[in-house]
């Protein structure tokens, strides 16, 4: 269950302790890659990550020096943690209910979804913990969530009388990691946590080469069903947190997924990146347990240089909602530019 990750210290990175630690690190097996790979592929990036985060207009006009100042001790701090190994390993409980079998079954495919999901959203800031419950049902993992405790946790009820290829392919522990990879934004914006979550699960499985069919293909068959609810004047916000109160949730997800589509359209049309490439980079220098949507939204833009999420939200705050989402996707749609 280790997990060797060795990013330097005081100049950001000192190539010898990435050495160092590939040359201790467990071989990765497919379809994952493996932690030095990892570290090694974050280097052109976050080299200059903790400058040009600081040299942005919004953070120079909008932070006090005190705060700027905060920021670059927490990414100096959370350098030197993840290089001491302080985050290398995740921890499962809950084993004592499982059989010898079961609990190497359940820990390979613990160990796929982590390496899965940092190759993708990168080294999150905090350990990850996981608690298995044991529960009977028709699918290999019927319930699963999120609690932003300190540390925070994630539970997985499964059924481990499915094989192991049925829980690697299944979509829950991609969810769930990924709501970790930004703060908690409050019960007023769980709907964007949740198209955040439901966004990425399908970006992290596609890297690994485990999804069934495109990303394209994927969000699609997801969201089609629900934009009859988002063809109305009333804002996306609105409609997705009624959606929430009277436990649609499908619906309040998946249409709630088209705000980081279409974030992530603009990304890579305009800017050259990809969204998974930002939250790989926020995770390093600006995630913390809990935010504001809004500080999250101008962090992104901070690190992206423009203006793409804070009015994306105040577009899904107030903008007619038959005026951001189409009425029908085609039967070839191409939802994204991958």
């Amino acid at each position: 269950m280790h997990m060797y990750l060795a990013l330097d210290g005081m100049s950001l990175f000192k190539s010898i302790g990435v050495r160092r630690a590939c040359r201790k690190a467990p071989p990765c097996k497919s379809p994952c890659k493996s932690p030095c790979t990892l570290a090694l592929s974050l280097f052109p990036a976050l080299l200059l990550l903790l400058g040009a985060f600081l040299s942005q207009p919004s953070f120079g006009a909008s932070s006090s020096p005190d705060t700027q100042a905060a920021r670059v001790e927490r990414v100096e701090s959370r350098i030197k943690r993840i290089n001491a190994g302080e985050f290398d390993q995740f921890e499962i409980h809950g084993f004592k209910r499982f059989s010898a079998p079961d609990k190497a079954k359940l820990t390979q495919w613990v160990k796929v979804g982590v390496n899965a999901t940092r190759d993708t959203l990168g080294v999150y800031p905090s350990r990850l913990i996981f608690h298995l419950v044991p529960k009977k049902s028709n699918q290999p993992v019927p319930w699963a969530y999120t609690r932003r405790d300190t540390p925070q946790r994630i539970y997985l009820h499964v059924d481990s009388r499915f094989q192991q290829d049925k829980f690697i392919n299944d979509w829950t522990i991609y969810h769930e990691i990924s709501h970790l990879a930004i703060p908690y934004l409050g019960s007023r914006y769980a709907w964007l946590a949740e198209g955040f979550a439901s966004f990425m699960q399908y970006q992290v499985m596609a890297k690994a080469g485990i999804l069934a069919g495109t990303t394209e293909h994927n969000y699609t068959k997801k969201i089609a069903p629900h934009l009859k609810w988002f063809n109305s004047d009333l804002p996306p916000a609105s409609i997705a947190r009624r959606l929430m109160s009277n436990k649609q949730y499908p619906a309040a997800y998946w249409g709630s997924a088209y705000f980081f589509i279409l974030a992530d359209n603009i990304l890579q049309e305009q800017h050259n990146t990809q969204l998974t490439t930002l939250i790989s980079q926020y995770q390093f220098c600006c995630n913390e347990p809990h935010a504001s949507a809004e500080q999250l939204m101008s962090d992104l833009d901070g690190l992206l240089g423009a203006s793409v999420f804070t009015p994306l939200l105040e577009s899904f705050e107030s903008s007619p909602a038959r005026q951001l989402y189409p009425e029908d996707f085609p039967k070839q749609a191409d939802l994204t530019r991958k």
